[in-house]
């Protein structure tokens, strides 16, 4: 007790500042469903380390800004939250786009970014040579591994050959998407169709129509939540014949698991509330007492997890030196809502979080997401519609 008295005397004649993140999300446009999942788990985090005594003896600050989804909005932001409210660490970073936007001012500050989204290719490329850029989300790459592995399954189980792909023209939908089509047809799969759309367009009219006169067994989309919707009103207008409609946006409508549009409809997560992991069951519990709900979106638990890790990693450097920080952040090796997190080399950067091991798949069943694979993650059978 006197210890700790003693340290707040201290720390109140050095005049000692309290520790500040910025906080760059997409609360509002397209990305907007996982950047307001995010700021939950954000603040619930920021309550849990708070009550916990802090950062480095004060209450820590979090300050969120809004990136709209738009890199033209994103870099005054990033700015402003550097120079202006003078954050030490930045954390966030759902959208490829605006993370690639803002690579350019993040280096030229030397800025400290623990980033929990921003999955493509050109992102990891952007910051191969930032030392201070720690990446939570697993990059696309570990991510189509974790679909070509279901795939594969249902291609022995099911027969599924032929595979019609549609993606957004944006760097999340676009970046490798000619080794997307390479890596299905080395896998022993028919790419009969590979279109791109506008997201947010809502026109998909001419590309279900291609769809349908190719025949495909997996119809696989990627593109954002706002796409979610009107693709799948035109697959139930067109009656599209096929046996699995797969997407990959980093979040769903809020209630779409309502819709019947969305029965069957199948997609990836890193994690869902009936997650078997124990930091799961505590997560869950904790965001419903403080929320009254939970959510389904794991932007909530990965934003959680980066602001609790990043607050312990400088409250054992014992300072915000960014070296110091950086080399106890990169020690990470904690169990979380996703499973361990440890950080290691990815294709280019240096401190990569999870990878393709972390991914469940789900499929949308009675009003719910419900893992259907891994098998031994599955709660119940997957349906396969012909």
């Amino acid at each position: 007790m006197t210890k700790m008295l003693l340290t707040g005397v201290l720390l109140a004649l050095s005049g000692a500042d309290a520790v500040k993140v910025g906080v760059l999300l997409p609360l509002t446009g397209p990305g907007s469903v996982s950047g307001q999942a995010a700021k939950n788990g954000y603040l619930l985090a920021l309550d849990e380390i708070n009550r916990a005594g802090g950062v480095l003896g004060q209450p820590l600050e979090v300050v969120f800004a809004d990136d709209g989804s738009s890199p033209a909005k994103a870099v005054p932001e990033f700015v402003r939250l550097v120079t202006v409210d003078k954050v030490d660490f930045m954390a966030g970073g759902v959208s490829s786009a605006t993370s690639v936007a803002i690579s350019g001012p993040a280096k030229q500050y030397g800025t400290f970014m623990a980033w929990i989204g921003a999955a493509a290719t050109p992102v990891e490329d952007a910051f191969a040579d930032h030392k201070y850029f720690f990446h939570y989300h697993p990059w696309s790459y570990y991510n189509f591994e974790a679909i070509l592995d279901y795939f594969k399954y249902l291609k022995r189980t099911h027969q599924a050959k032929n595979i019609a792909i549609a993606y957004e023209d944006g760097p999340f939908g676009s970046a490798g998407i000619n080794d997307t089509i390479a890596a299905f047809k080395k896998a022993g799969f028919n790419v009969v169709m590979s279109e791109k759309f506008k997201t947010g367009s809502g026109n998909f009219g001419p590309l279900v129509s291609k769809a349908k006169a190719a025949k495909p067994d997996i119809f696989y989309w990627v593109g954002y939540d706002t796409d979610a919707l009107p693709l799948a009103t035109e697959i139930k207008q067109q009656n599209l014949d096929v046996g699995l409609i797969y997407g990959t946006p980093p979040s769903w409508p809020v209630g779409f698991e309502k819709n019947p549009l969305a029965d069957h409809i199948a997609g990836l997560s890193l994690w869902l509330p009936a997650s078997p992991q124990p930091e799961s069951r505590k997560f869950v519990a904790a965001y419903r007492k403080k929320f009254g709900n939970v959510t389904e979106e794991y932007f909530a638990p990965l934003a959680y997890v980066n602001l609790k890790t990043l607050a312990a990693a400088i409250n054992r450097a014992g300072s915000t030196d960014k070296d110091k920080v950086a080399a106890e952040l990169a020690k990470t090796n904690v169990d979380t809502p996703f499973g361990r997190l440890t950080f290691s080399k990815s294709l280019k950067t240096q401190y990569q979080g999870f990878k393709a091991g972390n991914w469940l798949h789900f499929q949308f069943l009675n009003d719910a997401r419900v893992p259907v694979y891994p098998i031994k993650f599955a709660q119940k059978p997957m349906v396969w519609n012909k």
